[in-house]
């Protein structure tokens, strides 16, 4: 009987706490999700939007379309910046009202909406939507505004309606060249009668066709290659274009010109106003522009600017064992699968992996410098640094050896080098390059220091 009486109440019991459950989370939760959904202006997704219209208070309409990509047809043809028009159908698609104000106001020019300083209208999934934003509500960061039902008045958070504020030069693209950058397979830089041209052979590797017996380095002119990506439009200047030869377009100072098997792409860089940037033309930019000086400055300005003057080329895993000399003090490193230990010193607590790593990138990127080769200069005397590189069966990579402590004071020092039983010369290399790998060998040796 008891029994029978305690899963009678058990089952009241489940059937009061499912009843609970189901009116005060699941229907509460459903409530408040369509509260949400009903705040949102618009239904829609914004992948679906294919037309952009916006008209604002003294100012020409902008019209955009999107074919595969956003093009502004009106007032200019040109393209659209993809990542502005993605930021401003992302408000869209996420604008919320804050409150109703009014569900059908008679008079919209108490709050701004006769003459909106706004009218944005789009299409998406074939249906016309229409936006307007007022003006700002006397307390508070909110706007007034109004959507599809033009007399129902809304505020809109602050915040929302100034991710509207856009103009045509916000909304226009910066960048003067489509092609994919891992695509181009020509380069052509001019200055005045000088020109420098590079192809990419089948086996990617870069080749001066003036020039073949130049070794070029593939990772200068990958940095070539963004370094001309980088340069965009920071301001567009559409009534210049009779004026070339004195902006120094027509000719240019460089010519720039970046070619796929498909297409060809050109932009020209003219004369640099002072604390307003270089004049510039071409590309997918129609008219002129200004671009930040400081990038052209960085450009190559001959093909020894890209050769490859790396002393050691070398992969990280040819590294079996590194043998360092610093200040008179011998060590050794030898690599143990994946981890680095220091050879008969148990005291020593070994190395982190990324210490050694960044010790041999460095040896990976030095590069000697153009010109007259220093002076011999004995290896045994005023030598603080040596490091020697094996491989597998304790075969000899290469040696380095810095003869003085780099100073900071001058541009270049002097780096002794063999690769494996040659024998060692000397070259010049940079005051930089040799100041970083020797603290770079410091610190793996005493990472406390």
């Amino acid at each position: 009987m008891r029994t029978r009486t305690a899963l009678i109440y058990l089952t009241l019991f489940l059937v009061l706490a499912g009843y609970f459950y189901y009116f005060e989370v699941v229907d509460r939760r459903a409530h408040i999700e369509q509260e949400e959904a009903a705040r949102h202006l618009f239904q829609v997704d914004k992948a679906q939007i294919t037309a952009l219209q916006l008209e604002r208070a003294e100012a020409t309409p902008i019209y955009l379309t999107k074919n595969g990509h956003w093009q502004i047809v009106e007032p200019i043809n040109t393209r659209g910046d993809e990542l502005a028009v993605a930021s401003l159908l992302t408000t869209l698609e996420s604008l919320k009202m804050e409150r109703e104000v009014e569900a059908s106001a008679q008079d919209l020019q108490p709050y701004g909406l006769d003459q909106p300083m706004l009218h944005l209208s789009f299409l998406a999934d074939g249906s016309r939507h229409q936006l307007r934003l007022g003006a700002k509500a006397v307390v508070g960061n909110q706007y007034y505004a109004s959507s599809d039902q033009e007399n129902r008045v809304v505020l809109i958070a602050g915040a929302q309606q100034q991710s509207f504020v856009m103009s045509l030069s916000d909304l226009r693209s910066k960048a003067f060249f489509t092609i994919k950058s891992d695509e181009v397979e020509r380069i052509e830089l001019g200055r005045g009668k000088n020109e420098l041209i590079l192809t990419r052979a089948e086996n990617k590797l870069w080749r001066a066709p003036a020039a073949v017996e130049v070794k070029i380095k593939t990772a200068k002119v990958e940095r070539f290659i963004s370094l001309l990506f980088q340069i965009r439009a920071k301001r567009f200047l559409d009534n210049e274009e009779d004026n070339l030869a004195l902006l120094g377009l027509d000719p240019a100072k460089i010519r720039l010109k970046i070619s796929t098997q498909e297409k060809t792409e050109t932009l020209l860089l003219g004369n640099i106003k002072k604390d307003e940037g270089a004049y510039a033309k071409g590309g997918e930019i129609p008219g002129v522009t200004m671009v930040e000086e400081n990038l052209l400055a960085e450009l190559p300005q001959t093909l020894n600017d890209l050769e490859d003057r790396t002393l050691l080329v070398f992969d990280l895993d040819q590294v079996q064992a590194l043998a360092l000399v610093l200040a008179g003090e011998a060590s050794r490193l030898e690599r143990n699968e994946d981890t680095w230990n220091w050879l008969g010193d148990k005291n020593r607590k070994d190395p982190e992996n990324w210490r050694v790593n960044s010790l041999l990138w460095n040896l990976q990127e030095l590069e000697y410098l153009l010109g007259d080769f220093p002076r011999a200069q004995s290896s045994a005397e005023n030598k603080v640094l040596e490091l020697v590189l094996y491989s597998e069966n304790d075969e000899k990579l290469a040696t380095f050896s810095l003869l003085e402590v780099p100073s900071g004071k001058t541009e270049s020092g002097v780096l002794r080098f063999s690769k494996g039983s040659e024998t060692a010369r000397a070259y010049w290399l940079s005051d930089e390059s040799l100041r970083e790998l020797y603290e770079n060998a410091k610190k793996l040796l005493s990472p406390e220091a």
